[in-house]
């Protein structure tokens, strides 16, 4: 009886234990990371933030057809940080819903960073004239095509 007693506790034993060390090696850590980071913020001509919009960052040696260093996408108010490995001109682009901003950001060997834009777009004032020069040009056109149709058919 006492044998019975005795195998089932060292049973459970041996189980529980194994549970036990089963849990601990599933176990995840978070440290901070003391280093140079790189933070950029997108946003829209019109001063909105480009919420969750796809963010490729290339190495400073990266060719046209390499994989990006990274990826991944802005928080809600359009910023985007990641951690440079190298020194030189890094490329940040993000995309989203059909716009797309570019920034090289020069890292340098102490880890200094400066950024400048890739690409200028246009201003609000100027984007808003020449929509509006489209739109004259097009009620031009489609008028001069309706006087030709009167002009044929006399």
């Amino acid at each position: 009886m006492y044998r019975l007693v005795y195998t089932l506790a060292f049973m459970l034993l041996g189980v529980s234990s194994f549970a036990i060390e089963t849990a601990f090696a599933h176990g995840v850590t978070a440290n901070g990371i003391t280093s140079k980071t790189v933070a950029v913020h997108f946003e829209y001509a019109g001063g909105d933030p480009m919420s969750y919009a796809e963010v490729l960052v290339f190495a400073p040696e990266s060719k046209d057809g390499d994989a990006e260093f990274q990826n991944g996408r802005t928080d809600a108010k359009g910023n985007f940080a990641f951690v440079p490995n190298t020194s030189g001109t890094w490329n940040i682009s993000a995309t989203d819903m059909g716009h797309r901003a570019e920034l090289d950001v020069t890292v340098t060997q102490d880890g200094a960073v400066q950024a400048s834009s890739a690409t200028s777009g246009a201003s609000q004032p100027l984007r808003i004239i020449l929509g509006i020069s489209i739109i004259l040009n097009l009620l031009c056109a489609a008028l001069l095509l309706k006087q030709r149709k009167t002009h044929v058919k006399s």
